[in-house]
């Protein structure tokens, strides 16, 4: 079983690459193809080999933290390597523990394919078994109700994760502000693009 891969990336599109290794060419799926390096240079990656009676297939990730949060999400009842990998292109390894640490469900409901009674499982099941992943992560507990409250009213809107992330991040939201005065500074960053 391959459990790492070092050697030159030579092909790339979409979360497929190629990579080369002494002469041999390995067909690798990643979560996002954002941090790859260029064409020709080394890459190397943890790998995930699923075995199937019809098909082989390599899953590449950049640590092994990472690569365990995919083969515990394999463990998840409906959750697939392809529905895995969709979450983990969705919301990167600290987003997505944090989402579980404080049962974050709409940002859970953001990532396609995962509905309710997904998000609700992911949590039920992940909860107790992510703090050895957390590390020096601390959810914010004490907030979680406002934020769910701000990513649905979002979420409902239309607005993807991808969007709301960026504008979480661009936007600097106090603590202590009401939920509705959060809203509207985040729909007024949307909107605008920036904020004045």
């Amino acid at each position: 079983m391959i459990g790492h891969l070092s050697g030159v990336l030579v092909w790339a599109s979409g979360n497929m690459i190629i990579i080369d290794v002494a002469g041999v060419g390995y067909y690798v799926e990643v979560t996002n193809s954002a941090g790859l390096p260029e064409l020709g240079q080394k890459i190397e990656l943890f790998i995930y080999t699923y075995v199937r009676e019809e098909s082989l297939t390599l899953y590449g990730f950049r640590d092994m933290a990472a690569r365990e949060l995919f083969m515990m999400l394999l463990g998840i009842t409906g959750i697939g390597p392809k529905a895995a990998l969709n979450i983990l292109s969705t919301l990167d390894y600290q987003q997505f523990i944090q989402a579980i640490l404080s049962e974050n469900i709409p940002v859970l409901k953001g990532i396609s394919g995962i509905g309710q009674k997904t998000a609700q499982r992911l949590i039920l099941e992940l909860k107790s078994r992510v703090d050895k992943l957390a590390g020096g992560l601390k959810p914010a507990l004490d907030n979680t109700r406002n934020e769910q409250v701000l990513y649905d009213a979002l979420l409902s809107l239309g607005y993807s994760i991808r969007e709301i992330e960026n504008a979480l991040s661009k936007v600097k939201l106090e603590p202590d502000r009401r939920i509705e005065d959060k809203i509207k500074m985040v729909l007024s960053y949307l909107g605008k693009g920036s904020l004045a």
